[in-house]
């Protein structure tokens, strides 16, 4: 019997796997992430095919009045872009569980019903925990993505592949039990109690009682025998000289756990996409104020679904993806944007995946949908070189995470020192639950001429305790290398 907990219940919630059932609305580029995820009203870039398709109407059309064109986007003809993002949070009860499962001991075994004392305490801890354990999801769910586009007047041609993996974990801690006839009898009986060398009488008459009662109940025969082995295996380990009372607790701790372990039906359920879409864009500005834009987009999913069964699989080290369990479909997205700007002031509208493609994990009957989504936003730009945007999602969408709902409020700023050196700054956060807190993000972009290099970050102020360190739930980062001309 080899019960490899840590490496199985830890491991598990550490995997990069996925409870995805549709998307939300990230922060899925550089300078949107900098600035809070707010980017819908003041996109100015190659990046625009994500968050304001409307953007490419105005990118190189001159305008007849140069007090509107508040990003100078009639400067703007060709651009490129290399993004590429990543991040994870925690959710549910990943935090409490780890810290309980990182305490128990990672390898608990036998031969042939030979324990040591220190065995036989480990075996005891073990049944503790697993009880213990929070039977509520939890896990620990990753984001990221990269992109690689470009435009070149109204239209654009971009390849982005995205990722959201999520691994949860079903704990079940009715099972937690060992049994103990196999353990140490190995299915033997004995009619009458032996006379114990190790234990007292009293102690050896308390354990038989013990093993005879509970819902994993042994017969007196059985129970005669199990305490038998168990006083021989003792009496032969120099460390459990004088841990009669202490083992005699061990054993009955053992057996009153409800359950039998070999049956738990703790369980990994991962559940992943990882979606590499090809789009077209295209902007067409009604005037100088108004503009509209569409992104027709090429989408695959690979898609996986397995359920793995803790202590049935013991050997298991990993929860990685098995292209056995990968199912790949195709389908097409269409998202629209809307762009309408005045002096100082410039409003957007976007809307993602209107047709609402879905794709399905046959084998399991899993299905991945991204569902309509919109966001709106209103920026302030009373110069070329200083933003400041507030973004709301429309739309509660459904998040990367099974049964969880995410509706952000966004706000940021960007301030282009001399056209140089651009600081952002911003916050967002999910008012449809309270998973993340409150999120603020950093952002720093410099311009090198015919490049620039952008970073962001996103750290969350709410934490948990995590090997007694304070850990954000929520984390993110973001590079991207930029041409614009």
């Amino acid at each position: 019997m080899k019960k490899k907990i840590l490496s199985g219940l830890v491991v598990s919630m550490l995997g990069l796997s996925s409870a995805a059932i549709a998307s939300e609305f990230k922060p899925s580029s550089v300078r949107a992430l900098g600035m809070g995820g707010s980017n819908v009203a003041s996109t100015k870039g190659v990046e625009a095919s994500y968050w304001n398709p409307a953007a490419y109407g105005f990118f190189g059309e001159a305008v007849e009045s140069e007090a509107v064109d508040n990003n100078n986007l009639s400067g703007k003809d060709i651009g490129f872009t290399l993004n590429g993002d990543g991040g994870a949070y925690l959710f549910g009860t990943f935090a409490k569980n780890y810290n309980i499962a990182k305490a128990l001991p990672s390898t608990v075994s036998n031969a042939n019903g030979k324990f040591s004392s220190q065995q036989m305490v480990d075996a005891a801890r073990l049944v503790q925990g697993v009880a213990k354990l929070d039977p509520r999801p939890g896990g620990v769910n990753m984001l990221g993505g990269a992109t690689l586009g470009g435009r070149v007047a109204n239209y654009g041609l971009g390849l982005r592949v995205f990722a959201e993996v999520n691994n949860t974990v079903r704990i079940d801690n009715q099972n937690s039990g060992l049994d103990l006839s196999n353990a140490f009898a190995g299915g033997a009986t004995s009619p009458v109690p032996i006379a114990p060398a190790y234990f007292s009488v009293s102690q050896r008459d308390k354990m038989i009682a013990s093993l005879q009662t509970g819902g994993n109940a042994l017969t007196a025969q059985q129970a005669n025998a199990v305490v038998a082995a168990y006083d021989q295996a003792l009496l032969n380990d120099n460390t459990a000289v004088g841990q009669q009372q202490v083992m005699t607790s061990t054993l009955i701790t053992i057996h009153s756990a409800p359950g039998d372990l070999t049956k738990n039906n703790t369980v990994i359920s991962t559940r992943g996409a990882v979606i590499s879409e090809v789009g077209v864009t295209y902007g067409y500005s009604m005037n100088d104020n108004l503009s509209f834009g569409t992104v027709l987009k090429y989408l695959r999913a690979d898609l996986i679904a397995t359920d793995v069964l803790i202590f049935s699989n013991p050997n298991a080290k990993t929860t990685s993806f098995n292209r056995d369990n990968i199912e790949t479909s195709s389908g097409v997205g269409i998202d629209l944007g809307a762009m309408y700007r005045i002096p100082d002031w410039q409003f957007g509208l976007t809307a993602r995946n209107v047709n609402s493609p879905s794709f399905e994990h046959k084998a399991s009957g899993y299905v991945y949908k991204l569902r309509p989504q919109a966001k709106v936003g209103v920026a302030w730009i009373p110069s070329n070189t200083f933003t400041v945007e507030a973004g709301y999602d429309i739309t509660k969408n459904n998040g990367a995470v099974a049964n969880s709902k995410s509706q952000y409020w966004n706000v940021g700023l960007e301030w282009d020192a001399f056209s140089i050196l651009a600081l952002r700054v911003g916050a967002f956060k999910n008012i449809a639950q309270n998973n993340i807190g409150l999120v603020p993000t950093l952002g720093l972009g410099l311009d090198l001429w015919a490049a620039r290099i952008d970073l962001g970050a996103a750290v969350s102020s709410k934490k948990v305790m995590l090997d007694g360190k304070k850990t954000p739930v929520f984390a993110m980062a973001s590079a991207a290398i930029t041409m614009d001309f």
